[in-house]
């Protein structure tokens, strides 16, 4: 130890002359350092709430450099006390007291901060219990700093505590980790310097191997762990850093040394920035108070699962003693052998996480998130759950969470506001609150009030509870994307955010024991809370919010911003997961071209071997650190507060919306954004388009594959997938940024105007019955803010979300929202604790008015809005699942066995003499040869031809991939309010009092006659309610006028009356017409009809009457009573029909009706194996009643409710989701719920609806289908495939269309990868017995180009067989694809096998080996061709491809210097014919094979075969 103390001090000396000569940064970052640097230990400390968006790093005073007493401490076991004082702020390092539960350490923090305390110029001491701290604030005039330690030590001293070493975790505010990179920078440089200048005048070095066990230890973390727990996290990293610097100097390598230098500059600026935000946030964290116990730390009950980091450090580890021991085996070269092991450091994977972490731990340091333990940046990418502690949502002002009824609620929500603290003050009526618990609002179950009235007499009891700070969705919206499952603690607060959540956490359990039994399952844990220490500790990464009530010393990261902070950290977690597989995949990609390297060129070109691992290592970190900044540099969310609208009066809902209106009154209405040109916005739309295609995980596959091509000299090989990648990210973009387009002027079409008042909300116009509005605006609804005043009328498309201040019969249709296709009356009263549906006080963004006008003020728009909540509830779209993913699939496990066979190929090579240069060269043509690279141009061309036949019939397909996905969809999830029905209301059933009758008999035509007269009069157009004109359409369909009648008074209906009357004269004798609520109605009753006369009413007729009612609604009718009555005079015309003894004619029946072939489309999918399931925000007769109709089989439970859907667990969800087929009364977050409860139980999901209540479920289905038959706009939004709505046959079109295209790229597939398995066979074969390839790169080239891309275009566009009406597969490798592609490898294979050895036993010796491999060519090339003929021979196209490539091949073979240029030799007559004869045997065998029966035994091992296949490959992938 003592001599690496030595080497650390040599080079920190080095250092300092470095960091002043050579470069500048070291010297910036050493007077960086704070004049007095902290000393301080502190193990995990969490953050109090304190909202400050952004925080500039405060300035430093300049220190001067580092001593040699500053490095003690920096490698080893921790001797010296940590002590940090500032601006009279001391924190003095206890020994032996950290988080230690024993009574001597108690007595022994009491002692240390009593003694303190009693000093002279102390004003205040405490010891944090956490952190094993004493903080103490004192006066510097008074006493030194060195007098406090000193009282510390005596304290210590007289309990006898040892003299043992400090804890070796940092400090945030710690010098050691700055001065370590910064000595660590110095050397990096200095050494590069050495290294450079040695190349310059070519020094002696020292070979690379003698740096091969540091540059392991280095860059493998679990090696790293545990030198880091021998010599302290910056000791070992100091260690290393300065071992390698002089390793890599003395063996002469200036690229590793500048990619180290600017990593340790990217730490430096995170190690810098993190201390600022110490200094700057320390008195405020410790302003709350200390924790006087620490809290148990207890183990974590198993290893915090591996990240991708550590997977690929394990994998390449192998991977790297098994090549280099091979290595060292076949050549006997140690040499050779350190090199190839050098080459496979998985460098790249290191340096892309820790840049991304070092750059987000710096930009949060920056805005106020102080990391108490940094490391917890490292760890975002292992975690997979995150739990939300619901007190984290919620803010300090009390909210009404439930009452006993409206009135309770208005009365109680006054005496809130005048009495907050809750102590029974009365109002100046006399009313008081009166406690009914000593629960906090925070508490789970919130606060139980019970109201008074003045005389004594209770009103009601509420619950009171802590109102949600704004930003509480869109932590939640934060932490659910990606795959990432949220789970939220049980509170009445949150209640409301229950459906965004994956699960609720039972609040009685400690939250700690929650966070142990999800890592107890194998997850990690992301924490999100404002105090709980014990769950803060036992998290992996804790999130502490700063707020004036404690802190949470626990934790890992501190908010000091509040939820603003805290949405930017969950952000970053699918992004850290991101950030570290893309650098995983950068150093796969260049540890295996650095092996190549090492493998195939000579030793004098070896400076070139590691230029791959250098420069994948250098685009990780850049990415990572690019990525980073990216992702703090994204805007925060809109804020959404949860105000309780419904509830508040008119004039208190305008006073609240104006405190949530924009400061720049007139600034923000004038920004518009600058349009680019049409020409270079369309560039750059198809740029965009198509470097999203680019990110298709087949892309660094190929690009690896084509750069692994380069390497072995084949360039034209390398160009041929470089081209076809390009190729098809062009062709798929383009067809993306068409549909883009298209849909953008749908949309744009589809945008609503708003009318905007200029008047004050005291000095409204008066509502007009014209046409016309006073003092009116109109402008786009995007411009609109909360408090602006609108005005709505008949037809209008509501443009905000709003708060009603003067209505006049206004009716609204809701049915995109809520899912209800009747009208929703409208008033002004407020509806406390009313569902969505029933807030009949508000109007929704891109719900409809059907009639009646009214002014409202605007209280949300944009996401806010109810509409907008429902658009980005789902968070990201699904992950894709059709035959773009089906593909990768194959391709993740086609990909490792075609690398398996070329090494293979190597391995045969060398075994039978073969040089290692031409073994390797001939393996990595093979496994590149053999690389699918037609697989993503089939699937683009086969889903572009699927998506015009589609576009015929006028369905949008906005990503042709959509069209894949759809051929496995076996479960399709309806909409049922426009989609499934017409979206209008209609009479479709008409009763007597007893039973129901048609509409065309007598008794049907005096009810509905009755009807329509008591209907309004005039041209249907101007009828206000849908009701109404329900009634008068099918008095015209079924009526042949009313001639007879006279009008001579009209009773309107109204909400408070229940009914609308007409009275007049029928011929000449007076009549009154009613029809109505029944429960209005029938009281009225005395009378009933009954043939052309009446009879009493008696009660066994009354219960008749209810039951035939009761018959109506239960088929998911709206029921109307209608009666008459024949006064014998009209004296009082005005009051009969509110007055007079009525006689009860029946009922009539109005309903959605259901689209036309709708019945027909549910059965067609049922045939065809897809599960319907119905979602609706009916009534659950309503649902079942359609249902029926519709042909969807329900029984008693097979239709479950919204309410019963809260009420089970996500594993209850899971199991029974799938087995309902009707859902009714659900909100969209219900909808939510359900499409990710079928996705999760194993179901590929199509979504299909029209409203903004479906788009959240429609984004994240497998497949979402918008119709656009409302006015909505967020469906099509949302959706991949948008239809005309009611296109219910479009639908079924869609999903069989994306059957045909399975059918089609299956065949296609088989094509590719069978016939790739094909040439491995034979490759493999043929270099067993000869001793090197049959075939070379170029030849290998050539079949492909003849056999895979066209005639398998050709296939994935024929026709479809006559079964694509079948149930679809459920896996991608199932047994026919599967089959198909062993096949079609061992036919090919036998064929070229068969040609091969004829021509091997025919020919010359002299000519024995090129003729031999030209049969074997012309046979691969003639038995796939007579395979792919098999497939498509009914096609065209296949067969024209098949000959035109049968023309090349001959071509090829016989032209002279084409010939020689292939390294083929002209064929005869008997060598053609043996080809021929060898490829028909083969096929012909391959035609048989398949009706020969395969043994029980022998199938279930070739199952278990390929499964275990699969599972390797995909723990490897």
């Amino acid at each position: 130890m003592g001599i690496l103390r030595s080497a650390v001090r040599l080079a920190a000396g080095t250092a300092g002359t470095v960091a002043g000569t050579v470069v500048d940064a070291p010297r910036r970052a050493v007077q960086a350092l704070p004049d007095a640097l902290p000393r301080v230990p502190v193990p995990r400390v969490p953050i109090p709430h304190v909202p400050i968006p952004h925080v500039p790093i405060p300035h430093v005073p300049t220190p001067p450099r580092p001593q040699m007493a500053d490095l003690e401490g920096l490698i080893g076991p921790r001797t010296k006390r940590r002590i940090w004082s500032r601006s009279g702020r001391a924190y003095i390092e206890l020994r032996g007291v950290q988080a230690d539960h024993t009574p001597a350490a108690a007595d022994l923090r009491t002692a240390a901060s009593a003694a303190v305390r009693r000093m002279k110029g102390v004003r205040w001491a405490e010891v944090n219990a956490v952190t094993g701290e004493l903080l103490c604030v004192f006066d510097e005039g008074k006493i030194s700093l060195d007098a406090l330690v000193e009282a510390v030590t005596s304290v210590e001293d007289e309990h006898g505590v040892p003299d043992e070493a400090f804890p070796m975790h940092t400090h945030p505010a710690d010098q050691n980790p700055i001065t370590a990179e910064t000595i660590a920078l110095a050397s990096d440089c200095a050494a590069f310097a050495m290294a450079a200048t040695g190349r310059w005048v070519r020094w002696p070095k020292l070979p690379p191997a003698a740096r091969l066990a540091l540059v392991w230890v280095d860059n493998q973390p679990r090696l790293r762990r545990e030198l880091e727990l021998r010599l302290g996290p910056h000791g070992a990293d100091l260690m290393l850093a300065v071992g390698n610097a002089v390793l890599h100097g003395l063996t002469q390598e200036p690229a590793a040394l500048a990619v180290d230098a600017v990593h340790r500059g990217v730490l430096l600026t995170e190690l810098t920035a993190r201390r600022a935000a110490w200094c700057r946030w320390e008195e405020e964290l410790c302003a709350p108070g200390l924790p006087a116990e620490a809290p148990q730390r207890a183990d974590r009950p198993r290893p915090l699962p591996d990240g991708p980091v550590e997977r690929c450090g394990d994998r390449t580890a192998l991977a790297a003693m098994l090549g280099a021991g091979g290595l060292l085996a076949a050549n006997r070269d140690p040499g050779a052998a350190a090199d190839l092991m050098l080459t496979m450091v998985p460098k790249a994977a290191r340096l892309g996480r820790a840049g991304f972490a070092a750059i987000l731990d710096r930009e949060m340091a920056r805005i106020g998130v102080v990391p108490l333990d940094g490391s917890a940046y490292r760890r975002l990418d292992r975690i997979d759950t995150v739990v939300v502690d619901s007190r984290a949502l919620c803010g300090e002002a009390l909210e009404i969470l439930s009452a006993d009824d409206a009135a309770t609620w208005r009365v109680a929500a006054r005496l809130l506001r005048r009495d907050p603290e809750m102590e029974g003050v009365p109002d100046r009526d006399g009313r008081k609150l009166e406690r009914l618990d000593d629960r906090p609002p925070e508490h789970p179950e919130g606060t139980r009030l019970r109201v008074w009235n003045d005389d004594g007499t209770a009103l009601g009891e509420v619950v009171v509870g802590r109102r949600l700070e704004p930003l509480a969705e869109a932590v939640l919206s934060a932490a659910r994307d990606g795959d990432t499952q949220v789970l939220l603690t049980r509170n009445a607060s949150t209640a409301d955010l229950r459906a965004q959540v994956d699960d609720v956490l039972d609040a009685e359990v400690p939250l700690a024991d929650h966070v142990r039994d999800l890592q107890r399952d194998g997850r990690g844990v992301a924490l999100v809370t404002v105090e709980d220490e014990d769950a803060a500790l036992a998290a992996d990464v804790g999130i502490g919010i700063l707020g004036g009530r404690s802190v949470s010393w626990g934790a890992d990261l501190v908010c000091t911003g509040g939820l603003a902070q805290v949405w930017r950290l969950l952000t970053a977690i699918p992004v850290a997961h991101e950030a570290s597989e893309r650098a995983v995949r950068l150093s796969a990609g260049g540890t295996s071209l650095g092996a190549l390297l090492v493998l195939t060129q000579r030793r004098s070109q070896s400076p070139l071997k590691l230029a791959p691992v250098q420069g994948a290592a250098l685009s990780a970190l850049v990415g990572g650190v690019v990525t980073a900044r990216r992702l703090a540099s994204r805007p925060l969310p809109a804020p959404m507060p949860r105000v309780p609208w419904h509830a508040l009066d008119p004039e208190s809902a305008v006073e609240q919306a104006m405190r949530l209106r924009p400061g720049d009154e007139e600034e923000r209405p004038r920004r518009h954004r600058v349009r680019s040109a049409r020409p270079v916005r369309a560039a750059t739309d198809l740029a965009r388009a198509v470097g999203h295609e680019l990110q298709d995980p087949l892309t660094p596959i190929l690009v690896l594959g084509a750069a692994a091509s380069a390497v072995v000299g084949s360039g034209v090989d390398a160009a041929l997938v470089g081209g076809v990648m390009a190729g098809n990210a062009v062709i798929s973009g383009v067809q993306h940024a068409r549909a883009e387009r298209a849909l953008r002027g749908l949309l744009l079409g589809q945008r609503p105007p708003a009318r905007r008042v200029d008047a004050a909300p005291d000095d409204l116009p008066p509502i007009q019955n014209g046409n016309g509005w006073e003092r009116c605006q109109t402008l786009p609804a995007e411009r609109l803010r909360p408090g602006d005043i609108i005005a709505v009328g008949p037809s209008d498309v509501v443009p905000a979300d709003a708060r009603l201040l003067a209505a006049e019969g206004l009716e609204v249709d809701e049915a995109s929202l809520t899912g209800e296709s009747l009208p929703v009356g409208k008033s002004l009263e407020a509806v406390p604790g009313a569902d969505l549906a029933d807030r009949s006080c508000m109007v929704f963004e891109d719900t409809t008015v059907l009639t009646g006008r009214g002014y409202a003020v605007v209280v949300a728009t944009g996401p806010a809005t109810q509409a907008g909540r429902a658009a980005v509830l789902a968070g990201r779209g699904a992950a894709p699942t059709g035959v773009q993913a089906q593909l990768n699939e194959v391709t993740r496990i086609a990909l490792p066995l075609t690398g398996a066979s070329g090494a293979l190929v190597s391995l045969l090579g060398l075994v039978r003499g073969v040089s290692m240069r031409q073994a390797i060269s001939s393996g990595v043509a093979v496994a590149v040869a053999a690389v699918p690279e037609g697989l993503p141009l089939v699937a683009t061309v086969a889903q572009l031809a699927a998506a015009r036949r589609l576009s015929k019939r006028g369905v949008l397909v906005r990503s042709s991939r959509t069209l894949g996905t759809m051929g496995r969809v076996d479960t399709l999830c309806f909409d049922k309010t426009g989609t499934l029905t017409e979206g209008r209301l209609k009479l479709s059933r008409v009763s007597g009092p007893g039973r129901e009758v048609e509409l065309d008999s007598a008794p049907g035509r005096r009810v509905l006659t009755a009807a329509v007269r008591a209907c309004p009069q005039g041209p249907i157009e101007t009828v206000k309610h849908a009701t109404d004109r329900a009634v008068i359409e099918a008095a015209e369909r079924h009526l042949d006028g009313d001639p007879g009648w006279e009008l001579l008074h009209e009773t309107p209906f109204e909400p408070s009356r229940g009914f609308a009357a007409a009275t007049g004269r029928d011929g000449d004798a007076p009549y009154v017409a009613v029809k109505g609520a029944p429960e209005a109605i029938l009281p009225r009753c005395h009378r009933v009809a009954e043939g052309k006369g009446t009879k009493p009413l008696t009660d066994e007729r009354r219960a008749k009457a209810r039951e035939a009612e009761r018959g109506l609604a239960g088929r998911g009718l709206r029921v109307l009573a209608v009666a008459e009555a024949r006064p014998g005079d009209l004296d009082d015309v005005e009051k009969l029909g509110e007055t007079v003894e009525l006689v009860l004619l029946g009922f009539v029946g109005i309903a959605d009706p259901l689209r036309p072939g709708a019945a027909e489309a549910i059965t067609t999918l049922a045939d065809a194996g897809i599960r319907v399931a119905m979602i609706t925000g009916d009534h659950p007769e309503t649902a079942r009643a359609i249902a029926a109709e519709l042909g969807i089989a329900t029984s008693g439970d097979d239709v479950m409710t919204g309410a019963e859907l809260d009420r089970l667990s996500e594993r209850e969800r899971i199991e029974r989701i799938p087995r309902t087929s009707v859902f009714a009364r659900v909100t969209p977050e219900h909808k939510v719920g359900i499409v990710k409860a079928l996705r999760r139980s194993g179901r590929v999901v199509a979504m299909t609806g029209d409203g903004a209540n479906d788009a959240a479920a429609i984004r994240l289905a497998d497949v979402g289908i918008g119709l656009t038959s409302g006015d909505s706009r967020a469906a099509p939004s949302a959706a991949d495939l948008i239809l005309p709505g009611g296109d219910l046959p479009g639908i079924v079109a869609a999903l069989l269309e994306g059957r045909t295209l399975w059918e089609s790229v299956r065949n296609a597939v088989s094509i590719l990868v069978g016939g790739n398995a094909g040439e491995i066979a034979f490759t493999v074969y043929g270099t067993a017995l000869g001793g090197k390839a049959p075939l070379s790169t170029r030849q290998l080239l050539l079949v492909n180009t003849l056999t895979d891309m066209l005639p398998a275009l050709a296939v994935a566009l024929a026709p479809p067989g006559a079964d694509d009406e079948r149930p679809p597969g459920r896996g991608t490798l199932g047994d026919p694809l599967r089959d198909a592609i062993a096949l079609r490898g061992v036919v090919t294979a036998l064929g070229a096998i068969m040609a091969w050895q004829a021509g091997r036993f025919t020919a010359l010796p002299v000519a024995r080996g090129a003729r031999a491999g030209t049969m074997g060519l012309a046979a691969l090339v003639l038995t796939q061709l007579l395979q792919t003929l098999q497939t498509g021979w009914r096609s065209p196209w296949v067969v024209a491809t098949c000959a035109a490539s049968l023309v090349v091949l001959a071509a090829v073979i016989e032209t002279p210097g084409v010939s020689t240029f292939f390294g083929c030799v002209p064929l005869g007559p008997v060598a053609w014919a043996q080809v021929v004869a060898a490829s028909g045997t083969a096929t012909a065998l391959g035609v048989l094979a398949p009706r020969v029966p395969v043994p029980e035994p022998v199938s279930k091992m070739i199952d278990k075969a390929w499964a275990r296949a699969a599972d390797l490959t995909g723990r490897g992938a």
